[in-house]
């Protein structure tokens, strides 16, 4: 598993009948050999900020492959390998506006 963290801002966001979240990012670092788009899977009940379409920031997310990565399954109490290699959400930080804060000098 490989944990990364993106400048970025949401572009789509969409969520399907089993409460699973499909974000879609552009990536607004100038990294020569970065992808310009990711796409990002949020797991049901996750409890964390999830941004809002037009939210700039900071997003950590793993890579997951199919078959190698583990992670813990509550429910059979063990540990599992992942069926699907994925972008898997792990945290996003909103960047704030520093534009509308009063300097006192």
């Amino acid at each position: 598993m490989t944990t990364l963290t993106i400048h970025c801002e949401l572009l789509v966001k969409e969520e399907d009948l089993m409460n699973y979240q499909t974000l879609v990012f552009k990536n607004l670092d100038k990294a020569p050999f970065g992808n310009n788009y990711c796409m990002i899977t949020v797991w049901p009940n996750w409890q964390s900020y999830i941004p809002e379409v037009g939210d700039k920031g900071y997003l950590t997310y793993n890579s997951v492959t199919a078959g190698e990565d583990t992670y813990y399954d509550r429910n059979s109490d063990s540990i599992v390998k992942f069926n699907f290699t994925n972008l898997v959400f792990e945290k996003f930080v909103k960047e704030q506006d520093n534009s509308k804060k009063d300097i006192i000098l």
